[in-house]
């Protein structure tokens, strides 16, 4: 279930990229890289911090395609992400999720084989998770020669990273299972109630204007 949510958070920071080079008038090859780079850039991060090799995109060539497919749709096909933006949000939301759920679960697998966890451990769990969730924007937007959007005020996007990575550490020591599903709830809670550009207020917006 991880893996294809992984591989859902893929498709969907891709198209984010692309889209965004694609606005910005980027040839084939600019919107394919800068999907690319958007959805694998996190995980980078995280496997060069942690000296994880072969990357892991390396090892598992399905992340290159469908990050590559995606930056492919979202050049031909842009209107189509443009008038469903809510839902492809709502996608890059699971893929947030996911991708901090992920970053801690590879990163406590190493401590695991050595030691007992430790403050250290979840610290350094919870930080690569969040890398996980936010390199790839950052990456993203520091092309584009603009400030990342999860490091703008008024922005939850860092917020929903951290504590999906912080219950998902915790939960982990329970059960796994659990820990994906309330690390999912939690971050989508953030993301999509909390945040005034998630599902819940545009139906509440929607709402209140046919009244």
């Amino acid at each position: 279930m991880l893996y294809f949510l992984d591989l859902l958070g893929t498709f969907a920071f891709a198209i984010t990229g692309a889209y965004k080079a694609k606005g910005a008038s980027l040839n084939i090859f600019g919107v394919i890289f800068l999907g690319v780079a958007t959805s694998v850039g996190g995980g980078t991060f995280r496997d060069l911090i942690i000296g994880r090799t072969p990357l892991f995109y390396l090892k598992d060539p399905n992340y290159l395609l469908i990050a590559i497919l995606a930056g492919i749709i979202t050049y031909f096909s842009p209107t189509f992400f443009k008038r469903r933006y809510s839902f492809f949000r709502f996608i890059d939301s699971i893929g947030l999720a996911a991708f901090a759920a992920i970053g801690v679960s590879i990163s406590f697998s190493l401590f695991q084989k050595s030691s007992s966890p430790t403050f250290f451990s979840f610290i350094l769990c919870v930080f690569l998770g969040m890398i996980t969730g936010l390199g790839g924007g950052i990456i993203r937007d520091s092309i584009m020669g603009q400030v990342p959007f999860c490091l703008k005020s008024g922005s939850n996007y860092t917020a929903s990273a951290f504590w999906g990575a912080f219950s998902f550490y915790f939960l982990s020591f329970v059960d796994v299972r659990l820990a994906i599903f309330m690390s999912m709830i939690v971050t989508l809670a953030f993301r999509e109630i909390v945040s005034d550009f998630g599902i819940y207020k545009k139906l509440v917006k929607k709402n209140t204007v046919f009244k």
